[in-house]
């Protein structure tokens, strides 16, 4: 009896984190070892990454990112359990202490939508 195909789907993670990385994963695309990215939208380089993925007829998707940076949604003001004193994520370190804490709001995390308006 036959087997059944796989198809495996490789993500090239953390694309527009920087230019030297968004040129790792478009040459990794370019060599067929993944399938497709995902964008790190408030990267300091997801601008060039988007132009990268058109240019180069990469498939994207979002990378969800509650940890790292700048928020890019409005919907996040200042006194969000997900943001520092300066409006920052917590960082992965951070965010895993304020989860541990409890200080973490987790109706923010499961109902948080980019077009909410808080």
């Amino acid at each position: 009896m036959p087997q059944p195909k796989v198809k495996l789907v490789v993500t090239g993670d953390d694309f527009g984190y920087c230019p030297k990385r968004n040129q790792g994963i478009v040459d990794c695309f370019q060599a067929g070892g993944i399938s497709n990215v995902s964008l790190l939208v408030n990267a300091s380089s997801a601008k060039e990454a988007t132009e990268l993925a058109k240019r180069h007829h990469i498939p994207i998707g979002l990378h969800a990112n509650l940890s790292e940076g700048l928020p890019v949604s409005q919907g996040l003001k200042r006194g969000s359990t997900l943001l520092n004193k300066d409006g920052f994520f917590h960082g992965k370190m951070g965010f895993r202490k304020a989860l541990q804490s409890g200080r973490v709001n987790m109706t923010e995390v499961l109902s948080f939508r980019p077009d909410s308006q808080r």
